[in-house]
């Protein structure tokens, strides 16, 4: 009896499993971003463009509500002005800059997010989404352009945490163009918690403002 009551019960998980609907999306998110200090030493100069591409994968719980993870590249980084100066560590040995000196970050990460997504229904061909939840960063590019010393892809492999976090929060709308398939477009934001730097004298966190362009499926 235990037996055949497991079974009913294994068949009804993988029919509810199996019932929900899944979607993909292909995104690209120009953005602009830009490090955050808290320090007077170091100060944040300005943002850098960047981008971001990859792929969203949608499951969903209810005939609105998804999990949706998914991966992708980010190209981004910052700038950064050390008022007193910094030692920095680089691929050829120590660097040392000069008071006042600033320095251009290049990074890129492959990022895992995991997130909840809400969808309205449709209103003609038209429907819109909110979208809210936490990036997780590999770093797999780390290098610096140093203005004040004309150098530019200095490797800085020991500057940055192989590992990040963010949480991102953001919204738009999806156009239908028949069965599945529909294009869409948000506003995102993204903030960091996590510093990104493995300095002990100065924490740095990466922000973005990004576009939303894509096509899910």
């Amino acid at each position: 009896m235990k037996k055949y009551t497991f079974l009913v019960f294994l068949m009804l998980f993988s029919s509810s499993l199996f019932s929900q609907k899944f979607s993909f999306s292909i995104i690209v998110d120009p953005q602009i971003a830009w490090l955050r200090t808290e320090l007077d030493e170091v100060k944040s100069d300005g943002p850098v463009f960047g981008i971001n591409g990859g792929l969203v994968f949608d499951r969903y719980f209810t005939e609105n509500y998804a999990f949706s993870t998914g991966i992708s590249l980010w190209q981004t980084g910052g700038k950064l002005l050390f008022t007193e100066g910094m030692t920095i560590q680089t691929r050829s040995g120590d660097k040392t800059l000069d008071p006042n000196s600033s320095m251009i970050y290049r990074l890129q990460y492959l990022t895992i997010p995991l997130s909840l997504k809400l969808n309205s229904n449709e209103i003609g061909y038209v429907s819109f989404f909110a979208h809210v939840g936490i990036n997780n960063h590999i770093s797999i590019g780390k290098s610096a352009n140093v203005p004040s010393t004309d150098e530019n892809k200095v490797g800085i492999p020991e500057e940055i945490n192989i590992f990040s976090m963010s949480y991102f929060f953001g919204g738009g709308c999806e156009y239908s163009l028949g069965g599945n398939t529909r294009l869409l477009a948000g506003l995102y934001f993204t903030s960091g918690f996590w510093d990104i730097t493995s300095s002990e004298e100065y924490r740095a966190t990466l922000n973005a403002v990004s576009l939303r362009i894509g096509v899910r499926f």
